[in-house]
C-alpha cells in the first residue's frame, strides 16, 4: 500500500511544514544572492583601489634619457616605502626586476598567484613573511617599452571584511528562522482555531453537552457547520421516527401475545405458552434496545442514581433481610442518558437481590476512561463452566441460553449501544460477579 502523508501527519503540521520550507528556500536563496553582490561590491571596491594605487604608480614610471629600460621615479615616502607595510609593487618584463621598497630585499613570486573573485581579474599569493597578498597585474606600455606591473596589497583586510559579513549574514538568516517559526506557529495557531471550535463544537454535541454546531466559524467553514448542522438535525428525526415505528410495533404486537398468554385454552399447550413468553421477551428487550442512547445525554451522578436504584430495591425485596454494602465516590459521574443507567443498573441490582442470600456489595470507579461499576452477591453463583456458556468478555449473550435472564442480556444490549460491555464472574463473595464497563 503506498504511504499516504496525509494520513499521518496533521493538517497543522502540513501547514507548518510547508510554509517553513517555503520561506527557507526563499531566504537561503534570498540571502545567497545578497551574500554574492555584497561580496561582489566589497571585491569591486578594494579592486579600484588597487587600481588607483596603480594610476599613481604609473605616474612615477619612466625611461630615462640613453637607457632601455623602465625605471620608477616616483617617491618612498608613501605605503610602499615602509618595509612590509603590506602594499607592493613590482615591475617585469624589463630586463632587471624592480619592486618597491617595502618589499627590502624580497620578492614577489608571482608565478604562485591564483585567481578569485567574481570579476577574474583579483589574483592571491603569499608574500612576505606568510602574508597572504591580493593585487592586480597590468600591462603597461611606456616611451615604447612594453613591462607588466603587479600591486598587491594585504588579503587579510578583504578577507575580515568578507568574515564580518557573512557573520552579519548568518545572524541575520538565525533571526529570520526564529521569527518564521514564531509566526508559523501563531499563523497555523490562528489559521486552525476555527476548526478547533467546530471539532469542540462536535465533541460537545456527541458528548450531549449541546444540539448543535451554531456558527460563526469564518466564511470558509460557516457552510459545513450548515451542513453537519442540517445533517445532525435530519439524523435526530430518523433516530426519533424509528424510535417510534419500533415502539408502535412492539406494543401493537404485546397486546395480542397478551390475548395469547392468558387464553385458557393456550395453557393445555406447553410449546405454544413457551414461544409466546419467548416473544414477548423479545419485544421487550428490542423496545429497550430502540429506546437506548437516543434520548437527551447529560451528567449522570452515579452513586445519587446507585442510591435511589437500592431503595428501590429494598422495597421490592423488603421480605429478605440483605445488606446492601456501597463503595461509590461521591463525585463520580456518567455522561449518557438517565433512563439508561437507571435500567442496566436496576436490571442487575434486582438481579442480584434474588438470588443473594444475605449480602449485596456495589462498587463504582473511573478507570482511565471507563466507568466500571461491580456488583457481586454472595448466592449461589455460576459455575466456570454454566459463565462460559452464558457467555464471555465482549461477546454478546446468547438469547438461546437459559437462565441468562432477560435483564441481563438488555443491560448487555444498552451497554454495547455505548461502546461498553457486560461480563460475568465468580465474585469473592461466592456468587456471582458482575462487571459493567461503560465509557465515561
Amino acid at each position: 500500500m503506498p504511504f499516504d502523508a496525509t494520513r499521518r501527519v496533521g493538517l497543522g503540521a502540513r501547514l507548518f511544514v510547508l510554509g517553513i520550507v517555503s520561506a527557507l528556500l526563499v531566504s537561503t536563496i534570498g540571502g545567497w544572492i545578497l551574500r554574492e553582490r555584497v561580496h561582489a561590491t566589497l571585491l569591486s571596491h578594494f579592486e579600484q583601489r588597487l587600481a588607483d594605487k596603480t594610476e599613481r604608480l604609473l605616474a612615477g614610471l619612466a625611461v630615462m634619457p640613453g637607457e632601455t629600460q623602465v625605471r620608477w621615479q616616483g617617491r618612498n615616502s608613501d605605503e610602499f616605502g615602509r618595509i612590509f607595510s603590506g602594499w607592493y609593487w613590482q615591475l617585469e618584463g624589463t630586463g632587471e626586476a624592480q619592486a618597491s621598497r617595502s618589499l627590502w630585499d624580497s620578492r614577489l613570486i608571482t608565478d604562485s598567484a591564483e585567481t578569485f573573485g567574481n570579476s577574474g581579474t583579483l589574483n592571491r599569493l603569499v608574500g612576505p613573511q606568510g602574508a597572504l597578498l591580493a593585487g592586480i597585474v597590468r600591462d603597461i606600455e611606456i616611451d615604447g617599452r612594453a613591462a607588466r606591473l603587479h600591486v598587491y596589497g594585504p588579503a587579510t583586510e578583504i578577507d575580515n571584511e568578507l568574515a564580518r559579513l557573512d557573520q552579519i549574514l548568518l545572524y541575520t538568516q538565525l533571526a529570520l528562522l526564529v521569527s518564521l517559526l514564531l509566526t508559523s506557529v501563531l499563523q497555523v495557531r490562528l489559521g486552525l482555531a476555527p476548526l478547533h471550535r467546530l471539532r469542540q463544537r462536535l465533541t460537545a454535541v456527541r458528548t450531549g453537552a449541546a444540539e448543535s454546531v451554531g456558527s460563526a466559524y469564518g466564511p470558509e467553514l460557516e457552510p459545513l457547520a450548515q451542513e453537519l448542522d442540517l445533517l445532525l438535525a435530519r439524523n435526530a428525526r430518523i433516530v426519533e421516527r424509528a424510535r417510534g415505528h419500533a415502539a408502535d410495533l412492539s406494543h401493537a404486537l404485546k397486546k395480542p401475545l397478551s390475548l395469547l398468554a392468558t387464553d385458557p385454552s393456550l395453557q393445555e399447550h406447553a410449546l405454544l405458552r413457551q414461544q409466546v413468553a419467548a416473544m414477548s421477551q423479545l419485544i421487550d428487550r428490542h423496545l429497550a434496545r430502540a429506546g437506548s442512547g437516543a434520548g437527551s445525554v447529560r451528567q449522570v451522578a452515579v452513586g445519587e442514581s446507585i442510591d435511589g436504584l437500592l431503595a428501590l430495591m429494598q422495597r421490592l425485596h423488603r421480605e429478605r433481610p440483605i445488606n446492601w454494602q456501597t463503595d461509590i465516590p461521591g463525585t463520580l459521574s456518567w455522561r449518557g442518558e438517565q433512563t439508561d443507567f437507571e435500567e442496566m443498573l436496576g436490571n442487575l441490582l434486582d438481579n442480584a437481590a434474588k438470588w443473594a442470600k444475605s449480602c449485596v456489595t456495589v462498587a463504582a470507579s473511573r478507570q482511565h476512561h471507563e466507568i466500571v461499576v461491580v456488583i457481586a452477591d454472595d448466592g449461589p453463583g455460576l459455575s466456570e463452566e454454566q459463565i462460559r456458556e452464558t457467555g464471555i468478555r465482549g461477546r454478546r449473550f446468547d438469547e438461546s441460553v437459559e437462565g441468562s435472564g432477560l435483564g441481563l442480556v438488555i443491560t448487555s444490549d444498552i451497554a454495547e449501544t455505548y461502546g461498553g460491555d457486560l461480563t460475568l464472574e465468580r465474585g469473592t463473595l461466592g456468587g456471582l460477579q458482575v462487571v459493567l464497563r461503560l465509557p465515561g
